[in-house]
């Protein structure tokens, strides 16, 4: 399946699973992994943000860690 055929939900899973596994992602990967533009991306990654706890640090969104969440 091509970056252009893959579903919303396919896509939030794709950067899901890279984001709990502990890989960091920039908005610019971001798009190109799921088929996005680079502002469809980072409201994707905002909109995640609402519901798991990801941020963007440096310009690489990443999982918070238990110990940060206090800190943020």
């Amino acid at each position: 399946m091509g970056e252009d055929e893959y579903t919303t939900t396919e896509r939030v899973g794709l950067l899901v699973w890279h984001l709990a596994h502990g890989d960091g992602i920039r908005t610019a990967d971001a798009a190109k992994l799921t088929g996005l533009g680079v502002e469809g991306a980072r409201v994707m990654l905002c909109r995640l943000s609402r519901v798991i706890p990801i941020y963007q640090w440096h310009g690489v969104w990443q999982v918070c860690a238990l110990q940060e969440i206090e800190y943020i």
